[in-house]
This record gives structure tokens, sequence and C-alpha cells, in this order.
């Protein structure tokens, strides 16, 4: 924002308390749950109400009363919590009120002085107490002075201010000319077979030395024929899985057990009688038989690099491929077992739920999956899901632009589909798997809940999931300085100031978000990079000036760039003009005049105390607050400071205003102009500044009788040309 002030106090008035109060509501908002840790909350409500209403699947599995009681404890933690923080937003709320209340009695003084002065100027203007001989010689003497004068300054050329320079940090860190790894750069493309007309396709992934197999000890079981659970088949009209979701949780399985890649994955489909396909996926790693039945029972629970969390994928996958695949049945099996899910009558009713038989086999040394679909189109789902997990041929991991133990991120040719990866998996963006254009994200292990919960269904990400992994990577100390200046080096595409029209991209969010959190809290170490030549950071600037930049080579960045270090816009070239200049007729320039040769009569009590030899030679512009480019913002603004750096380098002032006032009023608006140097409306330094101007203004002309016939012939000139 420009450093100019405007005597428009109900607009300063409005802005500060609107400026409070959204640093009041980002203070609430930073103390308030996020609506992933308000959901899991819920979840552990309702979880607690299924164990008491026995609702878990299999209900011989029963939690026992302490783990329930733990769980109400943390409810009512968790209630406490939530009313001291709604006792914290009440007490900021108050200190929000008071903090309003001061300024508006800081505002009804500094208009009270304001009045006083007006009134005492006036009085002393009227009180015309010199001879009418001596009147009349000081009249004609100013008179003659000031038709001969001449401003002394270019009317048409308001000072530039704001130039800031480019800042030098001694801890600032080179900007790279490039980045880019070699990393995986032996990845082969996978050559992924078609499916042939009749529905047969048969593939398996390459092994390699990245494969960690899984391998359970053996355990000992009774067999179980048809054991009905607890989930109906109508659970899977609720369940919103399309074909991709099926075919993505199937495989999941396959990669945490290969150890996060789907190398050594064999797939085949064939057909199986009119309408129908048999599928068979196998993996190598072999399981017990309750990572195949108990819900809750998974390997990955706690395993930040497994796709997989709660061991429900699977199931639900396998009830919707009875539900609406067509499938009669569905094997899994591994070592020593097979369970074989089915459709069953329910003990509770007529319904049908899923059901399970555990069987006994002979040793397998692996693990597979087998059903019949009458869907093709889930066979297509298959084929393309092969390459939305990490394998040794999935080459959206090739040669990464930047890659740490944390992140990777790869730039792709304009117009090339995406993706973001999440431990190994893709996930669908703006509910697309190739919804993120012209780069790829990946994420190695899954990043706390409170910075992304995608859900148990890991549903679509959206815009502000990317925003609050970039919140995240900015924020924490998870990533060295170093690694973010090379990480947003690789992110450059997107440095670019975006105008109006121009249409944003997912990773405009994500640099935006990461920049505002880089350096934020301020009390950790803080980053600066040293920039090239000719970069420069956003600043409020007309569309001209940013198209003149960027035709003379400069690279016009996002404003949060200055935050590490970026000169602006301001910077370089100064505030831009904020008026349109009108060129004063006669009359009005008298007028300028008459007010720069009363401040000077003022200098014996404003000079070194308060204001420069220079400052008080003051430089006066005048605008129309009317015309087109200043109605909007100006209608109500009589004049306003030009202050650079704490320095008065004049004012604006309004030519109706100028036209139809009394001096006393004028000189007032002088003074108060000036005294903006100290500050904006509504801050005390400014309001302390002002009141001593006036009063030592005031004092002089009370106590010197030159001084204040000299001003009393000035008010009379101004009055004559009324």
């Amino acid at each position: 924002m420009n450093n100019i002030y405007s005597i428009n106090k109900k607009q300063i008035s409005q802005n500060f308390q609107a400026k409070k109060e959204e640093n009041i509501n980002q203070e609430i908002k930073d103390d308030t749950y996020t609506q992933s840790e308000v959901n899991g909350k819920i979840f552990v409500t309702a979880l607690s109400a299924a164990v008491l209403g026995g609702a878990i699947m299999h209900g011989r599995n029963k939690w026992n009363l302490k783990s329930l009681k733990n769980k109400v404890s943390k409810l009512t933690e968790n209630n406490e919590t939530i009313k001291k923080i709604k006792k914290k937003k009440e007490e900021k709320v108050k200190n929000l009120t008071n903090d309003n209340k001061t300024l508006s009695n800081i505002n009804k003084r500094l208009q009270e002085e304001v009045q006083k002065t007006k009134d005492k100027l006036t009085d002393i203007f009227e009180g015309d107490i010199a001879p009418k001989d001596m009147r009349d010689k000081l009249f004609n003497e100013l008179k003659s002075k000031i038709e001969k004068s001449d401003y002394g300054y270019d009317i048409t050329q308001p000072p530039i201010t704001g130039k800031g320079g480019t800042k030098v940090y001694d801890d600032a860190i080179p900007l790279p000319s490039s980045v880019g790894t070699q990393n995986r750069a032996g990845m082969k493309e996978l050559q992924i077979p078609e499916i042939a007309s009749n529905g047969r396709f048969d593939y398996e992934f390459p092994m390699s030395d990245e494969v960690k197999i899984t391998h359970m000890q053996s355990v000992d079981f009774k067999p179980v024929k048809l054991q009905p659970t607890n989930i109906s088949e109508s659970y899977a009209d609720s369940v919103q899985w399309n074909n991709d979701k099926i075919a993505r949780d199937i495989l999941q399985n396959f990669f945490d057990g290969h150890g996060q890649t789907l190398d050594g994955v064999k797939l085949h489909f064939e057909p199986a009688g009119i309408g129908k396909y048999k599928v068979r996926i196998e993996g190598k790693s072999t399981y017990t038989p309750d990572k195949a039945v108990y819900i809750g029972e998974s390997t990955k629970r706690n395993d930040a690099k497994a796709a997989g969390n709660y061991g429900e994928g699977l199931k639900m996958a396998t009830l919707k491929l009875l539900k609406d695949g067509g499938a009669q049945d569905v094997k899994i099996a591994s070592d020593n077992w097979k369970v074989t899910y089915s459709l069953d009558k329910g003990n509770l009713s007529d319904k049908r739920v899923l059901a399970y038989s555990l069987d006994k086999t002979e040793k397998f040394n692996g693990n597979y999956i087998e059903f019949e679909t009458t869907d093709r189109k889930l066979l297509e789902s298959f084929r393309k899901t092969l390459n939305r997990f990490y394998s040794s041929g999935n080459i959206h991991f090739k040669c990464p632009d930047f890659e740490n133990e944390i992140i990777g991120i790869k730039n792709l040719p304009r117009g090339e589909k995406g993706g973001i990866y999440i431990a190994g998996q893709r996930f669908e963006f703006e509910n697309n798997y190739d919804g993120l254009n012209n780069i790829i994200i990946f994420i190695k292990e899954k990043p706390p809940i409170n910075v992304l919960d995608p859900s148990r269904d890991r549903t679509s990400l959206n815009i502000q999931n990317i925003g609050a992994i970039a919140k995240w990577l900015a924020k924490g100390e998870i990533m060295s300085n170093d690694d973010k200046v090379k990480l947003l080096k690789s992110l450059e595409d997107y440095w670019n100031e975006k105008g109006f029209f121009d249409k944003a991209h997912a990773m405009d969010d994500f640099i935006l978000l990461f920049l505002y959190n880089t350096n934020y809290p301020l009390d950790k170490s803080l980053l600066h990079i040293k920039f090239p030549a000719k970069y420069v950071a956003y600043s409020y600037s007309s569309p001209d000036v940013v198209k003149d930049l960027k035709k003379n080579g400069y690279k016009v960045c996002k404003e949060h760039f200055s935050n590490l270090g970026m000169p602006t816009i301001r910077d370089i070239l100064g505030d831009a003009r904020a008026h349109d200049v009108v060129i004063p007729n006669d009359i009005q320039k008298k007028k300028i005049l008459i007010l720069k040769e009363a401040l000077k009569k003022l200098s014996p009590s404003l000079k070194d105390k308060h204001f420069t030899a220079d400052e008080l030679d003051t430089k006066i512009y005048l605008f129309d607050r009317t015309s087109a480019k200043d109605r909007k913002m100006y209608l109500d603004c009589d004049a306003e400071a030009i202050i650079d750096n704490g320095v008065s380098k004049g004012f604006w002032i309004d030519k109706s205003y100028l036209d139809k006032s009394r001096f006393s009023d004028v000189l007032e608006t002088a003074l108060h102009e000036l005294s903006h140097k100290a500050g904006g409306d509504g801050s005390a330094e400014f309001s302390y500044k002002l009141t001593d101007v006036n009063k030592n203004a005031i004092n002089q002309l009370i106590n010197d009788v030159q001084a204040k016939s000299e001003i009393q012939a000035l008010n009379n000139l101004w009055g004559s040309l009324l």
C-alpha cells in the first residue's frame, strides 16, 4: 500500500476495525479444530456407540470396557477444550471491542482539537488589530509578492515515494540457476498390453530389488462355513465407489504387501462363459486369515508409507463386486487358508448380508484374489489403475525436478496430465485421477491427519488440500531452508503474478500458502533468498506498469515473494501517482501560493521542532475528487498527505475544497497533512503530533504581533479572491 494518508477519517476507522476483526478471526481460526479433527471426534463417538450396540463386524471380537472408558474420557477432555476455545474467543471479541472504543476516543479527541484549532484561527484572523495604514501596506506587499511568485516546483509532477531498493540479507541463500535430479533415471516405461476383445489379459510386473515381501507366520484355525457379518447388502449403496475405486483398493493390498510397489504383482483375466470374465490377481506376500476377515485388522495401521490403514478397503471392494459387479463369490487366499465371500441370508432378517467361509488349503507361497464379473468396464479400470501406483516402471517418478525424503516434484510438458501421489498411490484431484495438469507431486508418507485426512474412502483431493500440504511443508521444521529454496525453484513456472482474467492453477495456491507460511511464526529461523536481477514481487500497480516491466525483461512474481527478500514493484519504481494532476487556474494558483507563504510565516514555531525547512516549503498538488478515477475512493476526501519513509513530501488538495473553503480551514488542513509524517489517521502518534503543531502555531500567532498581522493580511488577500 502507498504510504499516503487521507483525512477521510470514517474510511480509516472502518479499515482499522476490519483489520482488527481479520486478525482476531485468524487467531480464532488457528485455535479451533480443523474439519478433519472434528470428523475424527464424530467418528470416535459413532464407534463407541457401535460397540455398545454390537455393530462391530465380527461379533466375537468385542472391545473391552476399559477401551470404551478411555474413549469416553477422551471425548470429555475434548469437550473441555472446546469450552476453553469458546471462552478465549469471547475474550478476543471483548478486546476487539475495547480497541474500537480506544480508536473512537482518539478520533473524537482529534476531531475536537481540529475544531478548536479552526475556531481559534478564525478568531485570530477576524480580530484584525493593526492600524489601517499598516494593514493596507502588508496587504499590498503580500499581494505583489504572490502575483510575482511561482511554485518553485513542477506542479504537474508529484514526487515519487516509496522507493525501497533491494534489501540485502547476509543469510540469503542464492537461488539455483536450475534444479533437477537423476533419481530413477534408469526407469523404463511399462509396456502394458491392451485387453483382448474376448477379455483375455496377462501381465506381470517385473521384479526389482525394491520389493519387500511380507511373510507372516502360519497359524492354525478352525474352518468356518457361511459365517454372516453385520454388513448388509444394501450398505454397498452407501459406499460411493466406482470401478476405479474398486480396482484401486484391491491393487492397494498387493502394493503394500510388496513394500509400496506393484513390482512382482501378476494379473490374469480370461473369458468365463457368456458375458462373464474371470479375474485373478497374485502377489508374493503371505498373511494370516484374520487380515481377510476382521475390519480394523491391518498390517498398515502404523505404517506411514502404506497406502491402506483400516483393513476395510478389500472388504468393501468385495461387497461392491458381489452387489454390483456380477460376482457370485470372491475368493481371497494365502499361505494355508482361503476365505470365500458371498451374500447370504442374515440371522436377524431376510435381508442378505456379507458372509464368509474359511477353509484350509494346501500351502501357497503368496496370496491372491479371484472372482468373476460381468462388468467389462471393470477390467479396463484394473488396467488403468496399474499406473496409479508406484512401480519401477511408473515414469511419473523418473528424474523429478525436486526430491527429498518428504516430497518430490516433477514438471510435465504443458497440457500433459499429471497427478498427486500419497504414499505411492495416486489420488483423484477434483474428481479426476488425471486432474492435476502439467505436474506430478508425490508425498512419500501419509501427512499428519490434521494436515490431510482424505477419509477412509480416500476421496478426491482439492485446492484446499493442496494449500494445507504447502502450509505443512512451510511452517514445520521438516524441511531445511536449502530444500525449501530448491522446492520453490522447481515450481518457478507458478511464480508469476496472475492477472484478473488469467486462469489459476492449483499450484498457484500452493505457492501462495507456502510463501505466506515460510517465515511464520517469526521466532523461527527465517528464510531469505538472493534472487537474480529483474525478479520483482508484485505490489499494487496498474496493468500498464506490469506490462512495461515484463516488456523490459522483468519477471513479475507473486507479492509474497517479498517476504523472502525479493524487491517489490514499489521498491523499484516507487508509489504510483495517487491522483491525476489538475492544473490550477489563476485564482487557485494564488491560493496555493498564499498557503505556502503562510507556512513560511509559521516557520519560527514549527521549524526543527516539528518539520524541516524543506517540509515547510511544502509542495501542493491539485486533484478533483469527483473525477472518474477518484470519485469511488476519494469523494469525501479534502486532502491527502504525501509521505515517504516518515518525511513529508507535500500534499494533494481537492480543487473544490480549495475554491470554497475559508483560509483558516485550509491552513489547518495543511498543518494536518504535514503532521501525517508521524502516522496515519487513528494513530496516537499522529494525534499527538497534530495537537502539538496546532498549539505551537497558535501560540506564535498570539505572541508574535508581526506574524499575526502578516497571517491576517494573507487571510484578507485570500478573501479578496473569492
